[in-house]
């Protein structure tokens, strides 16, 4: 096996997905799986979970598990975690990438929203993590990623339960990976405008909406699935066993906007 097979190979892990039967969980259980891991699809959709799960299990031959899970409900997500332990015997890293946001203005909201918000997009999150830490800790290079967001480090009055909550979800990974030093590494891939289908728009964005969106960025484009599912596997790698507590933007270069524009 050559240095780079080895430095991206996950022979023998056992990663949970979460929110893995949408376009950026099941693009990060099919890479993982094709680079020799054993995931886990969880979602509140069993229905896509089941499929994504098989789906793999057939491209891959790695066994699979897909498994309706509520994010917001502690006994889904302990039971999740058994069945994990039950199939395969460990847990060497977890990806919190459930989430969602729905456009709301910024006085457009209130206290119910902003908690379940809150509750989805970081309680979820620090709950299945707490739950998953005593077998992350029995593993090598243990890693677990974070799906944040561009809008929880820019002002986004437009999406304001969302964003606060990613924000709030940045610095509880930096305090988890403060402590859990050296044991288990702790990442958030910040995540720019992405082309998840049918989500976005139901999120509030309208076509034109997204073409402005690409024009604006760098690449000139809105970014794919796969490639946040790329940043994934490189933090979770043996090639990153020295990184932890970092954001990693993967937004398309973001937006530009001259500082000298013309008068037209």
């Amino acid at each position: 096996m050559s240095t780079i097979d080895k430095l991206f190979s996950f022979d023998g892990k056992v990663i949970i997905i979460t929110g893995a039967a949408g376009a950026i969980g099941s693009a990060a259980g099919h890479l993982f799986a094709s680079l020799g891991a054993n995931v886990v699809i969880s979602d509140l959709n069993e229905e896509g979970a089941m499929k994504v799960a098989g789906e793999i299990a057939q491209e891959s031959g790695k066994e699979t598990l897909g498994i309706k899970t509520d994010a917001t409900d502690e006994k889904q997500l302990q039971k999740l975690v058994e069945a994990t332990v039950s199939k395969f015997g460990k847990i060497s890293g977890l990806i919190n990438n459930v989430g969602w946001g729905e456009s709301t203005p910024l006085w457009g909201s209130d206290t119910d929203k902003m908690v379940k918000s809150y509750m989805l997009n970081t309680v979820g999150a620090y709950n299945l993590t707490k739950l998953c830490m005593p077998y992350l800790e029995k593993e090598h290079n243990a890693s677990v990623i974070f799906s944040g967001s561009m809008v929880g480090v820019t002002p986004s009055p437009e999406f304001i339960e969302y964003s606060t909550a990613k924000a709030g979800l940045m610095n509880m990974v930096r305090s988890m990976a403060v402590v859990s030093g050296p044991k288990v590494r702790f990442n958030t891939v910040l995540i720019g405008s992405v082309d998840n289908g049918e989500s976005t728009l139901k999120a509030g964005y309208t076509k034109e909406m997204l073409q402005t969106l690409s024009n604006s960025f760098v690449m000139k484009r809105r970014g794919n699935p796969v490639e946040i599912a790329y940043g994934m596997m490189f933090l979770m790698s043996n090639a990153a066993e020295w990184i932890t507590g970092i954001d990693l933007r993967i937004d398309g270069g973001g937006s530009f906007k001259s500082k000298m524009p013309t008068d037209s």
